[in-house]
């Protein structure tokens, strides 16, 4: 038994700088999943195991994947990046970055399926009466 628990604290302790970037994955991916949740309820749609299956196997392959590129970085690119940039796992994070920008714009486009409108359409809208108003409040002013 404890030689089973040295080897757990041997991989946790190894994994340890990565730990902040593999959780902010594993959260990009849990609100996704509530959005998506949140999606097939307000659209009556049923919710089956097997998406559940397909988030766990989603999960898994970022997981491995943000491991993976950490291992690249940390025993071969770590000296190369650190040449040009002074950010420590330089890609390894690039790589967190794309997928929770995936995952972002997934979350987007759940909530924007739920509700039936536009996200971007709305900024624009809010821009534009920003404007707006920015003009009235320089006619007044002058």
């Amino acid at each position: 038994m404890k030689f089973i628990q040295s080897i757990l604290l041997s991989v946790t302790t190894f994994f340890l700088p990565v730990q902040g970037i593999l959780i902010a994955v594993g959260v990009a991916i849990m609100a996704d999943t509530i959005t998506g949740i949140y999606k097939a309820k307000k659209l009556k749609q049923p919710i089956v195991s097997k998406r559940f299956r397909q988030v766990a196997n989603k999960m898994a392959v970022y997981e491995a994947a943000v491991i993976l590129f950490w291992l690249m970085d940390h025993y071969l690119l770590s000296e190369f990046f650190k040449i040009w940039f002074s950010v420590d796992y330089f890609f390894t994070k690039i790589v967190a970055l794309v997928l929770i920008f995936t995952e972002m714009v997934s979350i987007k486009e759940n909530i924007e399926e739920a509700h039936a409108f536009s996200i971007a359409s709305m900024i624009r809208a809010l821009l534009k009466s920003g404007k707006e108003i920015r003009k009235d409040v320089n006619q007044i002013i002058e």
